[in-house]
């Protein structure tokens, strides 16, 4: 089945100009007439209404949309053109953002912060994003009825060290698999069960909660859903025994993720935030350490219904 858009490599992305944007200067002013209109604001309630008065970040927003959607599915946003930004003022211009681009989910609260909370998501059922661990390249939500379009990042603090961030294109992988392995690509186009940690999912229906790592559909073309982990430790849960190629399959899967020109490697700086489409964008970070006095913070927003008009 043809793809809803061209596939990329590393070195493609990154020699493609339309994936990065730039923050105007206009943007800040908007911003900062809301802040102070509104100085305080109930982050998940916020609604376009609030925000429409910003025709520079609704442009903003409609060309990361299309980047998103049409392009690469990728979009970077450079830091405001300004010395110094306080995080109150990124918190409101990514709240922004996330509303012009469609509908923020609230599963996590409409703005997680993704910090490392000193946890171990392989003994216990919590988000990667909970802990310092390299996450492994992974698409967001294991809950079959929960799936974001869109995951937005943006960085208020770096690491220490490491957290780089790492992204690679699904549909690449798709068709390497199609055109070398079509056997095992079947196996990951059957339903499999997952683990769920996404909140707000029903936990006793884990039977349920079964979908392919690929599907192709008509309207969006290939959709992937994928983190080997909660495939795994849903098997296990579950005490089904997995498919007979099924690991052979995820292996083939890693193997071409690990490919040298597959992922695209970068430090989002304080300020820059990242944007993907959650169903053909594949994402990790590697292993961080934190400054005890400046841990490392990132925050992230899901966000849907930008397929529902088209």
């Amino acid at each position: 089945m043809k793809a809803s858009r061209p596939s990329w490599s590393a070195s493609q992305l990154q020699s493609r100009q339309e994936h990065r944007l730039n923050f105007d200067e206009e943007i800040v002013d908007e911003v900062n007439r809301w802040i102070d209109r509104c100085p305080e604001v109930v982050e998940d309630e916020v609604t376009a209404a609030d925000v429409d008065d910003m025709p520079h970040l609704r442009q903003l927003a409609r060309c990361a949309l299309t980047e998103m959607t049409s392009g690469s599915g990728v979009a970077r946003i450079q830091p405001p053109p300004v010395d110094e930004v306080e995080d109150a003022f990124l918190r409101r211009f990514y709240l922004a953002f996330g509303v012009h681009l469609g509908t923020p989910l609230g599963n996590y609260g409409r703005l997680y912060d993704v910090k490392d909370r000193g946890g171990d998501y392989t003994k216990t059922a919590i988000p990667v994003s909970q802990t310092r661990a390299s996450t492994q390249l992974h698409t967001d939500s294991s809950a079959i009825g929960v799936l974001p379009d869109l995951v937005g990042l943006i960085c208020i603090r770096p690491a220490m060290e490491g957290g780089e961030s790492r992204i690679a294109c699904a549909i690449r992988a798709y068709e390497r698999l199609e055109s070398t392995q079509p056997q095992l690509l079947q196996v990951l186009e059957q339903p499999h069960v997952r683990d769920i940690v996404t909140p707000g999912a029903d936990q006793s229906q884990r039977m349920r909660n079964q979908f392919p790592v690929f599907d192709r559909q008509e309207k969006r073309g290939i959709v992937c859903r994928y983190m080997r982990f909660w495939i795994e430790k849903g098997y296990e849960k579950a005490q089904l025994q997995p498919p007979s190629r099924l690991q052979e399959a995820l292996d083939a899967l890693d193997d071409c993720l690990a490919e040298e020109e597959a992922v695209a490697n970068f430090q989002l700086t304080r300020g820059e935030s990242l944007w993907v489409e959650n169903t053909t964008t594949l994402h990790d970070r590697t292993e961080y350490t934190d400054d005890p006095a400046a841990p490392r913070l990132l925050l992230r927003q899901w966000v849907s219904g930008i397929y529902d008009c088209q």
